[in-house]
């Protein structure tokens, strides 16, 4: 058996997706097209891979413009804290780690000398809220658990 070799979008079709700004769709709707009629997707199979692809990209792209837009001047996560090193008591760091202050509308202070971990703990709490869709009324990605139907 031979690989094929994906054909590029007709003109039209490229046309239209640059013009609705789907460029993850763009980009891999060639080859998706080629695996589809291998292995013969229904037309929804093609189309939930089109759009899972976009979906995707989309989140990625705006997970890295809020975290821009945070301007944390590193990027420290909550796995690489150090709680053994740290005076923060192990009940306060899992209540801090589970966000819900957040929706509790608490504030967060944290006061201690240079080199405790302060800078670390407010920038790893701070990434999560900063990444995640809040409020925005957008909706879970569609589930991506797609079988393909071959034969």
């Amino acid at each position: 058996m031979t690989a094929t070799t994906p054909a590029p979008l007709t003109a039209d079709l490229e046309h239209g997706l640059r013009r609705l700004k789907l460029a993850s769709m763009r980009r891999v709707a060639p080859e998706l097209l080629v695996t589809a009629k291998t292995q013969r997707w229904t037309p929804e199979e093609l189309l939930r891979a089109l759009v899972e692809t976009e979906i995707a990209a989309r989140d990625a792209s705006n997970t890295r413009l809020r975290s821009k837009q945070a301007s944390f001047p590193t990027r420290k996560t909550i796995a690489e804290f150090d709680l053994a090193a740290s005076s923060i008591p192990a009940q306060t760091w899992a209540y801090m780690c589970s966000l819900e202050w957040i929706s509790a509308t608490e504030n967060i202070t944290l006061i201690g000398p240079a080199g405790t971990g302060k800078s670390h703990t407010l920038i790893a709490l701070g990434t999560p809220p900063s990444t995640a869709v809040c409020g925005s009324g957008t909706s879970p990605p569609p589930n991506s658990s797609r079988t393909s139907t071959a034969g």
